[in-house]
């Protein structure tokens, strides 16, 4: 076990992060994965965990009890958050602002916090953050949920200069858009609307994804931090 380098995936019930759970549990990695419900992914490189990241105290016992396992965590993907719920501004309730900000926003930071101290110890890890183009299109609709993604951004790149010293780098990836519940919720207007602002206007895959990951985790790009990549949009 001591051999298998250790990451941790957070929002792993569904969606895109459930699909790279599996992806690195296939290949190299022990993968330690939560979401606030359960999982129903089933392998031997994988364990979830219920977690909110919304929730400190509940972050924090979760990465702790992750650090005394392994003894190190190898890999970080920040990738639970609440998606766009295409409202206007005037008609977005109190809750849903500090829901997204609670989940996107805090939930980010503490994860990263807790993990960045084992990190620092071993003076090497590799983070990454998931953003979306979505704050860059000033799509409608999408205002809270854009702010939130800006600030995670923002959060990466300072945290990649604080960092940096240590031997660990910190990168975004902004996906554009993918095909999951989450997007399928908006509906096809809304989405078509999307795909339109895109520079490659098509869904992009989960591989795709996955493969921008692996870049920024490979031993050639420890030189690679405080970056954005942009999926599907020129920026």
């Amino acid at each position: 076990m001591s051999d298998v380098p250790v990451m941790v995936i957070t929002g792993t019930s569904r969606g895109i992060g459930r699909g790279m759970a599996a992806h690195f549990a296939a290949e190299e990695y022990r993968v330690e994965g939560c979401s606030r419900g359960p999982s129903t992914l089933q392998m031997e490189r994988y364990r979830h965990t219920q977690v909110d990241v919304g929730d400190e105290r509940q972050v924090r016992e979760w990465t702790a009890a992750i650090k005394n396992l392994y003894r190190r965590i190898d890999v970080l993907v920040c990738n639970a958050g609440i998606p766009p719920a295409a409202t206007s501004l005037a008609l977005t309730a109190a809750g849903h602002f500090d829901q997204v900000m609670r989940v996107n926003l805090a939930g980010t930071f503490y994860v990263c916090r807790e993990v960045a101290k084992l990190m620092m110890l071993q003076r090497a890890g590799r983070i990454v953050t998931i953003s979306s183009i979505t704050a860059d299109l000033h799509e409608e609709g999408t205002s809270i949920y854009s702010a939130s993604k800006s600030a995670v951004t923002e959060m990466t790149k300072v945290l990649a200069k604080e960092l940096a010293p240590m031997g660990i780098t910190c990168n975004v990836v902004a996906p554009s858009l993918i095909t999951t519940a989450a997007v399928e919720g908006l509906g096809e207007a809304i989405a078509a609307r999307f795909l339109s602002k895109q520079t490659v206007q098509r869904v992009i895959t989960l591989d795709e994804i996955c493969n921008v990951i692996s870049f920024f985790l490979s031993p050639a790009s420890s030189c690679i931090t405080g970056q954005v990549i942009h999926m599907g949009l020129a920026n």
